[in-house]
């Protein structure tokens, strides 16, 4: 993929805006931003409902989006492909405390889950190459990572 191919609206958002083209660790790229832009929407201090419908379209756009990029790339979770990491950590970041250390903490437990990829998220990962699979292997990272957050936050209080 080259930047003249961001014109395609589809592999815009498939590689978060360019952020994918970043030759050096686009997916943690993409997952840092996705933590800026939530720690960004959290202080409009919108409403739960709210927050998680429109992560839910958000995934909706995504899947369109890279099923889309998918044909004209071929299958396979090219690296260029970062929305699902940018969606995957909002999701992780909406059960975070306002303090930074547990932003760091998570954002470094998504990454943990998304690179080393535990059981189901490898299955995943070598079944679907398709964007059903390229979303859902995040999506189970980011379900990994909330739950450590949950547990560690319990234990910590």
């Amino acid at each position: 993929m080259k930047i003249s191919d961001l014109k395609n609206p589809y592999i815009l958002i498939s590689s978060g805006f360019g952020l994918g083209l970043i030759p050096l660790a686009p997916g943690t790229m993409g997952s840092g931003f996705g933590l800026c832009l939530y720690i960004y929407i959290a202080h409009f201090h919108l409403p739960a409902f709210i927050i998680y419908f429109s992560l839910a379209v958000l995934l909706f756009v995504a899947w369109i989006s890279v099923s889309k990029t998918l044909n004209q790339l071929g299958e396979g979770d090219h690296p260029e492909i970062v929305i699902d990491e940018i969606i995957g950590m909002m999701f992780v970041a909406t059960v975070l405390p306002a303090d930074p250390y547990w932003a760091i903490a998570a954002f470094l437990l998504f990454r943990f889950f998304d690179i080393i990829k535990p059981f189901p998220i490898n299955k995943v990962d070598r079944t679907y190459k398709n964007a059903f699979g390229i979303i859902l292997d995040d999506m189970i990272a980011s379900g990994y990572s909330i739950a450590v957050i949950m547990i560690a936050r319990e234990l910590l209080s």
